[in-house]
């Protein structure tokens, strides 16, 4: 009952903000240029990291013309890189809700774009209640899955960038949207990663899995899972310690920002193996310097592979993960995927020497795979981005 009041009151004080910014907002519009063709641009509020940053950098450096701002924490870790380019608004305050019932256009990488509170915002949205800006859909990474919270039926969206060939076939067929919404343009950050991708990786392989849903535990009873105790043994498997030192690599353990919580409760006594927290880390940087990635069903393999560089699959806990998580979408590890798929520590292991017995090249079979999957592969993901964008 507490709670049920508490999100009440959430909504009830969200409807009040949003009824006197509107009306303000129209106001400023009215009589003032300043608060006309906005863009406001954003990721989950607090990071700048993912599409929501790199497509921000290009509108500031090849449109400065354009009166566009970017929502984030002033304590952000990446903070300073707003500061740099400028327009940073600080999330949740009076200026990011006049600006967000101002905007133009709202462009994030989560839904709802740039909303003072995503969640809220979101559920307000769903019922025909919403801010006036055309309402541009990122993405944080290539959808593979059934994501029932995307579709038509949940979400108002003008625009739905696309990163894949067939993943924007199967959101155009399945997701109720009109055929104009959903457009295959490739995912802003990628423009980056390419032009920076061709240098030499590091001798490091990037450890990265997904998430998992709400079901999980926190505290001592996350090391009951099967996703602590698998990573756990690997991350301090002899087996995987004598490779790292006999071929001259480290291992970087990067969990999911979500699972960054439980970071502390993971240890290894080797040196070659880091546990990486994510305030010190960025997880570009990170896949642009491993040489090979090792995932569960993380989204960032699709990033791994627009670089074509190898990337093996484990998936230690997959009937849970399907049952409690992710829905199977379109999208067959086994069928579609850039690596072999493992699904105990040994055939990992194995697949790992074999990989670095091999040079750390991607196989031909998963080349060819990379090539149809992404007949896109260019650095004008953001310019084809922002063409869209102006021709809503």
């Amino acid at each position: 009952m507490k709670y049920k009041l508490l999100r009440a009151l959430c909504y009830l004080k969200e409807l009040l903000v949003m009824l006197l910014c509107k009306l303000l907002g129209a106001v400023c519009r009215a009589f003032s240029p300043a608060y006309r063709g906005i863009w406001l641009v954003g990721e989950r509020g607090t990071d700048a990291r993912d599409n929501g940053y790199w497509f921000y950098r290009y509108l500031r450096t090849q449109h400065p013309e354009l009166r566009a701002y970017y929502v984030i924490t002033a304590d952000s870790p990446d903070a300073a890189k707003i500061t740099a380019l400028g327009g940073a608004v600080q999330r949740c305050s009076f200026r990011h809700y006049l600006l967000y019932y101002c905007a133009d256009y709202l462009v994030g990488t989560h839904v709802q774009p740039c909303a003072p509170d995503l969640i809220v915002h979101y559920h307000l949205a769903a019922k025909g209640i919403r801010a006036r800006g055309k309402q541009v859909f990122l993405q944080h990474g290539v959808i593979k899955d059934e994501m029932q919270w995307l579709h038509r039926e949940n979400l108002y969206l003008d625009l739905f960038v696309c990163g894949a060939k067939p993943e924007y076939e199967y959101i155009r067929d399945t997701y109720g949207f009109a055929p104009e919404v959903p457009r295959y343009l490739g995912l802003a950050r990628w423009d980056h990663l390419l032009q920076v991708g061709q240098a030499p990786c590091k001798k490091m392989i990037l450890f990265m899995p997904t998430w998992r849903g709400a079901h999980y535990p926190d505290g001592e009873a996350f090391r009951d899972t099967q996703f602590y105790q698998s990573c756990q043994a690997l991350l301090n498997s002899p087996r995987l310690h004598k490779m790292l030192e006999q071929y001259g690599y480290t291992l970087v353990f990067y969990p999911h920002i979500e699972m960054q919580k439980h970071l502390t409760q993971f240890h290894t006594d080797s040196a070659r193996v880091c546990l990486a927290d994510s305030t010190t880390h960025d997880v570009q940087q990170l896949l642009l310097d491993c040489a090979l990635l090792i995932t569960d069903y993380s989204s960032v393999f699709f990033d791994v592979a627009y670089l074509e560089k190898p990337e093996l699959y484990y998936q230690f806990d997959e009937a849970e993960f399907r049952q409690y998580h992710y829905k199977q979408g379109y999208f067959d590890y086994r069928r579609d995927g850039f690596g072999p798929v493992c699904t105990t520590e040994d055939a990992l292991l194995q697949a790992l020497e074999t990989a670095l017995q091999n040079g750390m090249h991607m196989p031909p079979e998963y080349k060819t795979r990379t090539a149809a999957f992404f007949p896109l592969r260019d650095t004008q993901n953001c310019a084809r981005t922002y063409e869209a964008i102006c021709g809503l």
